[in-house]
């Protein structure tokens, strides 16, 4: 026979009460190539589903159907959500027998007493492990014995026997489908609890019935099973027609936690730009053992199935607060809403007179003063739009949307990521401006020390040292005169020029602290970025009139060396080809060659130094670029939210086992099981679960992200843009005297269109986002 697993996922909550009366179980049915997993949601009794379909027009099915249309698309092409079958308590401890059976030796009862199971066709068999087992047929038969509750009437294939309402629906979905029986027996727990653990009796599949000894235990040695590592679950059986094993989940619910497969970040991974070899894509073709994707959706599904189905069926408890309480909560959360809009709406007019100012201006101005402020300008569109944008993204989804509880997780990240982002950074902004303002006349005096110890010890003590004899080197005299007499002046004249500006310098430091204090702290620190490149000016003046003479006199000799080995460049081909020179032109080569290669050292010194101090001030803007981007990019509400609940960042799931079977036995060919190594693993095993359970039951258990890999991937984003020939090309400009790139081009939040609305309703938007706020 064909073997296949079949898995009952149990929410775990359904095992901490005794079922004092019969329940319908509601869920899927997921068949894949090798294996059954029935997932349950949801159980409801009959008795409170009976009034509330009386009530109203809509059927079990029309409600289920409602149910499923609000599941995620890809559930519901895997499966539709319905009723899998009937669970009760097992009444009085005592095996249901097949009745019937020819070789039974009970007496056999007359036909007036037997009846013919509903649901079960004339010509079908119960499958049994015994060879001597014939086709028999299903009937009627009404136990004695009864519980407190409830009759414990069964039918002969041990079908609980239902009410005349709920019985139709189950003889319906034994024709059209599938159907379990499931028995909760009392079994105790980690030494101590009581729990209600179910028992798959028997289940009809696809018009057949299978009785518990056809759906047999797989055994497995060990404690915990990792599904990273894709384990086959090794069975004992060898002619077993199912493998059973019961595992308990917690119910997925918003807020608090969810399932997934894969580690934290793992979809956002770039793929690998090399080549895999053949044997890696063999390996990715063949199946996985333990195909559990589509388990794992209808596990975060369910929630959304049980709440559904409750409002439907009018079995949906909503959690009750004291009266006084919620009145409390709901005034501040509405005052709170009102504040906030208030405050962004004055805002929103702020930002719209100063865009129309800068709309009706003068485009030249403002263009110049683009060029000179790019990164603040940047980065403040950016903000701004920032501040328009957020209660548009803060507004919650729909219900449907939400089904899903991993997926609605995941938006509600991506949405909290950017009012975060906003809060954050204008608390930090908040504070650095504030301490400014505090202390602006010592922060004016410390740069004004600053600028000029970096004037007068840096600059203009280093280019007397370079018109003497650096380090001992003997250079032009004439050449180093004159380039240090150019640095010199350059410098003079800008130092005159910063000192009477520096009377503004107070101005500048309480405007950076306001700007902080508005907008938040990325925009003074690319004010900072741009200013300093502007008080830097004549150095990188300097240094680009210098580097221009080092490359040109490199490129020359360059040329000159080409001409003395008969070869010239192509640029065409983009090579050196061989080139027959005149004489004259070899004796005007080697008249240039000559002083071109004495001057070289002299250019050399100056441009080294000037390189020394342009490195730096691109060092120092790219590490403030970086900053910013970092600032935009670390996801404050994933931290946050790590901290507080961890759970809601799964990376991964494995199964810890508190049930083993110490042995079975296969009736059929007398095959049995037992031996000594399980008697090691029952004894390790015993402390956990206790009663005697027939079926293998293991726990579902999630693997948690820490913070570094919640925030690898945004940081990772953040330096995608970043040229992997940045290093290569740095390094060939500072030994050419070419370009230095001063900027990492790091990424930055996308900038979006400008918003234009009445302010009335930017309001209402800001006050319905607030009150729509749900972590």
């Amino acid at each position: 026979m064909l073997r296949k697993k079949c898995r009952l996922w149990w929410p775990e909550q359904l095992i901490y009460s005794q079922p004092n009366s019969s329940f319908l179980l509601f869920g899927w049915y997921i068949c894949s190539v090798n294996s059954l997993d029935i997932v349950v949601a949801t159980a409801i009794s009959p008795h409170e589903i009976l009034p509330c379909l009386l009530q109203s027009d809509l059927q079990i099915q029309e409600i289920l159907h409602l149910v499923n249309g609000a599941m995620p698309l890809r559930l519901q092409e895997l499966s539709t959500i319905s009723i899998l079958g009937h669970c009760t308590a097992d009444c009085t401890g005592k095996v249901l027998k097949v009745m019937g059976n020819q070789n039974n030796d009970s007496p056999r009862k007359s036909n007036s007493e037997l009846q013919q199971c509903p649901g079960v066709e004339e010509n079908s068999s119960l499958k049994t492990h015994s060879d001597d087992r014939v086709n028999q047929q299903c009937y009627q038969k009404l136990f004695a014995d009864t519980t407190a509750d409830e009759n414990c009437a069964t039918w002969n294939c041990g079908c609980k026997k239902l009410d005349r309402f709920t019985e139709h629906h189950r003889q319906s979905f034994i024709r059209n489908g599938n159907w379990i029986q499931v028995l909760c027996k009392s079994e105790i727990m980690l030494c101590k609890e009581t729990r209600w653990i179910p028992e798959l009796h028997h289940m009809h599949l696809n018009g057949d019935a299978l009785s518990a000894h056809d759906v047999h235990v797989c055994k497995l040695g060990k404690s915990s099973l990792l599904v990273s590592k894709r384990c086959l679950i090794a069975s004992c059986f060898i002619n077993s027609t199912f493998m059973f094993q019961l595992i308990i989940y917690e119910l997925p619910t918003y807020g608090r936690n969810h399932f997934s497969l894969s580690s934290w970040g793992s979809s956002e991974h770039v793929g690998s730009p090399f080549r895999k070899p053949n044997w890696v894509n063999d390996l990715d073709k063949k199946p996985m053992l333990l195909d559990l994707d589509s388990v794992v959706l209808a596990l975060n599904c369910t929630m959304a199935a049980k709440v559904l189905l409750g409002r439907r069926m009018g079995t949906f408890d909503p959690v009750i607060h004291l009266f006084w309480i919620s009145t409390l909560v709901s005034t501040i959360w509405r005052t709170m809403a009102v504040l906030v809009a208030s405050v962004a709406t004055v805002r929103y007019i702020l930002l719209q007179l100063l865009y129309r100012f800068l709309s009706y201006g003068s485009q030249t101005f403002f263009f110049i003063l683009s060029k000179m402020f790019a990164h603040m300008w940047k980065n403040v569109h950016i903000r701004s739009c920032q501040f328009l944008y957020w209660p548009v993204i803060l507004q919650g989804t729909g219900f449907s949307s939400q089904s899903n509880v991993e997926y609605a997780h995941r938006a509600a990240l991506r949405k909290h990521f950017m009012w975060s982002n906003v809060a954050m950074d204008v608390i930090f902004g908040i504070i650095i401006g504030l301490v400014l303002l505090a202390n602006v006349e010592a922060v004016c005096f410390w740069i004004l020390i600053a600028g000029r110890g970096i004037t007068d010890n840096l600059l203009r003590l280093g280019c007397v040292w370079l018109m003497g004899v650096p380090a001992g080197f003997k250079l032009n005299t004439e050449l180093a005169e004159l380039l240090g007499m150019i640095s010199l002046n350059a410098i003079q004249i800008f130092s005159t020029l910063c000192f009477f500006l520096s009377t503004y310098l107070s101005y500048f430091v309480e405007g950076l602290a306001l700007s902080g204090i508005v907008f938040g702290l990325t925009i003074p620190a690319a004010l900072c970025m741009d200013m300093l490149k502007l008080a830097t000016l004549h150095v990188l003046t300097l240094h680009w009139l210098i580097s221009f003479l080092y490359s040109q006199q490199i490129q020359a000799l360059a040329s000159l060396w080409r001409l003395f080995r008969g070869r010239k460049w192509n640029p065409l081909r983009q090579r050196l080809d061989s080139y027959d020179y005149t004489v004259e032109q070899h004796v005007v080569g080697s008249l240039l060659f000559t002083p071109l290669l004495l001057l070289l050292p002299t250019t050399s010194v100056f441009y080294i130094f000037f390189t020394m101090l342009s490195t730096t001030i691109s060092f120092i803007c790219i590490m403030i670029e970086i900053t910013i981007s970092v600032l935009h990019a670390t996801p404050f509400a994933e931290i946050l939210l790590c901290m507080a609940r961890r759970r809601r960042f799964p990376s991964g799931i494995w199964f810890e086992i508190i049930s083993n079977p110490t042995a079975c036995t296969y009736a059929g060919n007398g095959l049995s099981c037992d031996s000594q190594s399980s008697d090691l693993d029952a004894r390790k095993t015993a402390c956990f679960f206790k009663g005697g359970s027939k079926a293998l039951v293991s726990l579902l258990h999630s693997n948690y992200a820490t913070i570094g890999k919640i925030i690898a991937p945004h940081y990772r984003n953040v330096f995608r843009g970043v040229s992997p020939s940045f290093g290569p090309s740095l390094a060939y400009g500072v030994l050419s005297g070419q370009r230095i790139p001063s900027a990492l081009q790091t990424s930055l939040p996308p900038t979006m269109p400008w918003m234009n609305i009445n302010f009335r309703e930017y309001w209402r938007l800001c006050h319905d986002a607030v009150l729509s706020f749900r972590l």
